[in-house]
């Protein structure tokens, strides 16, 4: 078993309040969420403790605690301490001790270096099997990382969100911006073509007659970082077959949850896609669906994925109504198939799905298990020796299991506040392979 599910809960019976904290049952896990400009209308007794700004009073909080008993306080005390910190990009681990890697059995897990950044840092790092860091790059003042990639001769080009795109070298020299409203995720060529979700957003009154729905963007970017073309996701789906999972403002999914936030900085966001994946071509045979240049897209709130022609707009491949709930990350693998990060909901918990896109049949799963849930992020890879490499990005851990569902390597990002007991998040961790790396570490 892995050694998350030794965490130390709160406790259970505290309720989801507003999209701000949740506690997860029988995780033991507190996770803090972006959405301050979106709270959702529960119950005041659930947010009481949860929101202070909401004006109750002293008194109130005092009977609810002695409600609550010596247990009930002791949550309560812990929940308001969070939400006074306001955005926190992390989670509340009782474990703050562990750090680094706490499993890596030899023989069974995949050998190679393992590439991360802590989600609100301007920093990224390489480290061995051990947990041993051999390179870091780092620009102070930048803003947080949200996504980042190597590439082989040791730039990086990541982004931050809503402010830019950036590319760096191995020694963190600043090489070139493009500001944009970046978000989520981005994909590099092999000739060096950079292909970064952006957003836009106008009044549509169809969607949302009071405030500026927003559409994701495709940006295509040439190796200098300048700006090649773009394309919208949001006008893709409507003029396609599938645009009845758009819905409308009283119908769509994303209005009857709180992650969804759909109104998040005072705009509808009505796809919340989290990633684009460039094919190559290596695969067309297979499948046409593979052609070079077609993309791999994930426009969360609809709960599908997608691979789609840029050049004719269409929509070659859906899959995942019924079977997905706000996936993250879905990654084509060397055999044809894709793998995705079905985040779930604290009720089903999370699990990662490898589907077959010319079959749509599901040909392997990893969970659900109780443990086992990244609520609003989540990663994965398939390793060379058929082992895959997921992040539990909420909660910023980091395992490969087996095939059979086994944990042979483990790693918790050391990033801790423990004067809060935070566990900072991880967006994404990828493997490489050192020969797959052209520059010295």
């Amino acid at each position: 078993m892995s050694t998350r599910s030794n965490l130390i809960g709160l406790g259970v019976g505290v309720a989801a309040v507003g999209g701000v904290i949740a506690v997860l049952m029988g995780t033991g896990v507190v996770s803090l969420k972006k959405n301050s400009d979106e709270v959702a209308q529960t119950d005041a007794e659930e947010v009481a403790d949860a929101k202070d700004a909401k004006g109750k009073s002293k008194k109130r909080k005092k009977r609810k605690g002695r409600r609550k008993g010596k247990k009930g306080r002791k949550q309560s005390d812990a929940v308001k301490k969070l939400s006074s910190m306001g955005y926190v990009d992390g989670t509340v681990d009782a474990n703050v001790d562990r750090s680094g890697v706490l499993v890596n059995i030899e023989g069974e897990a995949q050998e190679g270096v393992n590439f991360y950044s802590s989600r609100n840092q301007s920093r990224a790092q390489l480290l061995d099997m051990k947990g041993v860091v051999l390179h870091e790059w780092s620009v102070r003042g930048m803003g947080g990382w949200q996504h980042v990639s190597l590439l082989p001769d040791g730039s990086v080009i990541g982004l931050v969100k809503n402010k830019q795109v950036f590319k760096i070298d191995k020694d963190s020299k600043v090489l070139w911006t493009y500001k944009a409203r970046a978000h989520h995720d981005l994909d590099v060529t092999a000739d060096g073509r950079v292909f970064v979700l952006s957003r836009t957003a106008s009044m549509m009154p169809k969607y949302d007659k009071n405030h500026p729905t927003v559409d994701d963007v495709v940006v295509e970017l040439s190796p200098q970082g300048e700006e090649l073309s773009q394309f919208s996701i949001l006008k893709m789906i409507e003029e396609s077959r599938y645009s009845f999972l758009l819905g409308d403002a009283e119908s769509l999914t994303a209005l009857k949850t709180r992650r969804a936030n759909p109104r998040r900085n005072k705009e509808y966001d009505i796809l919340h896609s989290n990633h684009v994946e460039v094919f190559d071509g290596s695969l067309a045979e297979k499948s046409p669906i593979f052609a070079e240049g077609n993309m791999l897209l994930s426009p969360r709130n609809t709960h599908t994925l997608m691979i789609v022609d840029p050049k004719t707009k269409e929509i070659v491949w859906l899959w995942g109504s019924s079977k997905l709930i706000y996936p993250h990350h879905p990654t084509l693998t060397e055999a044809g198939t894709i793998l995705v990060f079905n985040n779930g909901t604290e009720g089903t918990r999370s699990q990662v799905v490898e589907v077959d896109p010319v079959t749509n049949d599901i040909i392997w799963t990893y969970g659900p298990t109780e443990e086992f849930y990244s609520e609003t992020r989540g990663s994965n890879f398939r390793l060379d020796n058929g082992n895959t490499l997921i992040t539990e990005s909420d909660t910023g851990y980091v395992f490969e299991v087996t095939p059979e569902g086994k944990t042979v390597w483990e790693f918790a990002n050391p990033h801790v506040e423990k004067k809060k007991g935070l566990r900072m998040a991880i967006w994404r961790m990828t493997r490489f392979s050192r020969d797959e790396l052209e520059f010295e570490f």
